[in-house]
């Protein structure tokens, strides 16, 4: 004998579905206008998340591009600086020889005067040249040096004594300092048939103010005069 199943019927209350339907369309007409209201107000804003990671990304690459340029700008800085340090210090070197060729071309020309002086025997006299001072320190020592020569033909030495002195002011007053108050021998001892070098190292006085530098000859021989010959101090 067959059983038969039977399904119970499932019972729908009238108007349940408009019920339902009910509820959800206020819903629909709130959220509705609160979306797109959103939206606009992102819009106004300027964010809009679908560009914004372009346009940080492109930023980002603009700044690379920027401290690229940065640092090829500096490099090229560096560059122009170490060539204008090259320049400066070629500069000061031509400078200095030329300064050392120029003080060499004088002295050369200095000894050419002397040696025509010497061979052309137009003159008897002694002669004063090539005086130089120069300080030694930060005192009031100097050093000195100058040449006494011959202008005559022959080879007769000359004999005698030359005498330094310096002329100056003092406490106001014009003043000429002898060679003992210089500290130096009294007389320098001449003894040469062409020239004869001098040198050595004075001392001024304190508060002593010079003016010029003089070398008094005194030769032995009748054929030689005494000579004097004055340099200014700072010229010399």
């Amino acid at each position: 004998m067959s059983h038969k199943h039977f399904q119970t019927p499932k019972i729908v209350h009238p108007g349940e579905g408009r019920s339902r339907l009910f509820w959800l369309l206020p819903l629909a007409l709130v959220a509705t206008p609160a979306w797109f209201a959103y939206q606009y107000g992102l819009q106004r804003s300027g964010y809009l998340p679908g560009y914004v990671e372009i346009g940080e990304g492109g930023i980002v690459q603009r700044v690379q591009e920027l401290q690229a340029e940065v640092d090829r700008q500096r490099e090229l800085a560096a560059r122009f600086e170490r060539a204008s340090q090259i320049d400066r210090l070629a500069a000061e070197q031509v400078r200095e020889e030329l300064m050392m060729l120029q003080k060499e071309r004088a002295d050369l020309l200095k000894k050419v005067a002397l040696l025509d002086s010497l061979v052309s025997g137009e003159m008897t006299a002694l002669q004063v040249s090539q005086i130089e001072l120069t300080r030694e320190g930060e005192g009031s020592r100097y050093r000195f040096s100058f040449l006494v020569s011959k202008r005559a033909k022959g080879d007769e030495k000359v004999r005698g004594k030359v005498r330094l002195a310096v002329s100056g002011e003092l406490k106001g007053e014009q003043s000429t300092l002898s060679s003992k108050k210089l500290g130096i021998p009294e007389g320098m001892k001449m003894g040469f048939r062409h020239f004869q070098k001098f040198e050595g190292s004075l001392e001024l006085p304190e508060g002593f103010v010079p003016s010029e530098l003089v070398v008094l000859g005194e030769p032995a021989n009748k054929n030689f005069k005494s000579f004097e010959h004055r340099a200014q101090w700072g010229s010399s």
